[in-house]
């Protein structure tokens, strides 16, 4: 009997043996993988201080000299986080701005060293590092299968490391930083919700608090980069407020208290979007491209929000002023077969390649190497939405087989992030009617990573048993 025992302890204590270098030889195999691709983005694209600066620029070093303490800082001409992260490069006479590149005018030149901005890009391209890196971890962190874990890593870090991202880190504009953030923001959502699915029968650990306020803050510096992020607001309270109220959220008061400060956050960015003049030239454009230039358009404007005809007479620069950003406001909300068959004739955006267009590339000697990797994580087809949602049907059709809490956190997480890029898409599309391109660029990027994002989630669920593995990297 006793030598039974022994036998079964050694079995055991091999087994928890084999069980540890199999974890720590995956946890090994990543951070391998990880510091390979963190080297090739530190060395590939040359002095991480070099820069360019585009067209709207200026705008961004006028509009970060309002004063810290004033209401201006977020109704200037620029938001709040890039008027604090420009005051670094507000002086006219220490930090000029002497390279800009301008692809309307064929206008594309080296990148330089210049004063005052390298600090502004060295942030950018540090941001970007840290940013996808920590998704991907997060992501391998909450997969089951090894091979999926390994892989989610080399595609997220190929997905940010390569041209059709990184490059756009050297340039003087809100949409660098804006994907680099939202890695972060991405990264932390899923952390947070998978912590709360793993913990459901119990309060949320100290670790998950602290993580919920920095992603707080972290996710309300991002809201205010761009206009269109204000709307993630809506989505998040949206999706929180159900689970709020079934009390899935521990505790409850937690959840509604993020609910109201999200609520809160949204306001203030309406309230001071209205109060500032940024909306104006891209109202401009959107009126004098899709309504004067048809006919009926400007029927339907005239008899329904009384606008006048004449642009040009004083009558329709008042209408514009008072009533102007309602009125296309109420339109779009009113006329959603408008909108689907506008973004269907358009649709050609998704399959798009958003190479950065102002600096030239001669001195990125292995750059047409990324680029062809580059170009197999990046899927340029306009079918990129119909996969995704093929994919969430997938991962939701699944659950509802085998219910399992940290199933749906994925399916949250999944759906917030599709959510969030299709509205981003569709405002970004009909905000502006010049430089749709660059405007839409980070909402279709989310869209192309959210179908590796989805494809890996679907993989790793179908080799689960439906009692599910628990065991994933590092939990604690």
């Amino acid at each position: 009997m006793l030598q039974r025992m022994d036998k079964l302890t050694k079995a055991l204590q091999a087994l928890e043996a084999a069980t540890f270098v199999r974890k720590r030889w995956v946890n090994a195999l990543i951070l391998c993988i990880l510091g390979a691709g963190v080297w090739t983005r530190a060395t590939a694209y040359g002095n991480f201080r070099l820069s360019i600066g585009m067209s709207d620029t200026p705008s961004y070093i006028t509009s970060s000299r309002a004063s810290l303490l004033s209401l201006q800082i977020f109704t200037s001409e620029r938001l709040f986080t890039t008027n604090i992260l420009y005051k670094l490069a507000n002086d006219p006479v220490n930090c000029p701005l002497t390279v800009v590149g301008n692809p309307a005018v064929g206008i594309e030149l080296p990148r330089a060293i210049l004063p005052c901005f390298d600090k502004i890009v060295l942030l950018q391209n540090v941001l970007s590092m840290i940013g996808w890196s920590f998704l991907a971890l997060v992501i391998a962190r909450w997969l089951q299968n090894p091979l999926y874990k390994i892989l989610a890593v080399i595609i997220v870090l190929t997905f940010g490391f390569t041209p059709q991202i990184a490059e756009w880190d050297s340039i003087l504009s809100s949409e660098s930083i804006s994907l680099s953030v939202f890695s972060i923001v991405a990264g932390l959502t899923l952390e947070i919700s998978q912590r709360i699915a793993r913990d459901q029968n119990h309060r949320s650990s100290a670790t998950t608090k602290l993580l919920t306020i920095l992603w707080l803050v972290i996710f309300v510096l991002w809201v205010f980069l761009r206009d269109v992020h204000l709307y993630a607001c809506l989505i998040t309270i949206v999706m929180l407020l159900p689970l709020a109220l079934m009390n899935k959220l521990q505790p409850r008061t937690g959840g509604l208290l993020v609910i109201c400060i999200l609520t809160g956050v949204f306001i203030l960015g309406m309230y001071t979007t209205q109060k500032s003049p940024r909306w104006e030239l891209p109202l401009f454009h959107v009126l004098d491209g899709r309504v004067f230039s048809d006919e009926g358009m400007v029927n339907y404007f005239a008899s329904r929000f009384d606008m006048p005809r004449d642009p040009a007479s004083p009558e329709y620069a008042e209408w514009f002023s008072s009533r102007g950003f309602r009125s296309y406001g109420i339109f779009l909300a009113t006329h959603p077969g408008y909108v689907i068959t506008e973004l269907m004739e358009r649709s050609d955006y998704l399959s798009e390649g958003f190479i950065q267009p102002y600096f030239t590339t001669a001195e990125i000697p292995s750059r047409q190497k990324l680029l062809n990797i580059g170009q197999i994580v990046h899927p340029e087809t306009n079918a990129v939405i119909l996969i995704d949602v093929i994919l969430l049907a997938a991962m939701y059709g699944h659950v509802l087989r085998h219910p399992n809490a940290r199933q749906w956190a994925w399916i949250w997480f999944a759906t917030w992030v599709f959510g969030y890029a299709c509205m981003s898409a569709t405002l970004s599309f009909f905000g502006d009617n010049i430089g749709i391109h660059r405007h839409i660029f980070p909402a279709v990027e989310t869209l192309r990573l959210l179908l590796w994002i989805c494809l890996l989630v679907n993989m790793d669920l179908l080799v689960q048993k439906p009692e599910t593995i628990t065991t994933v990297i590092g939990e604690s």
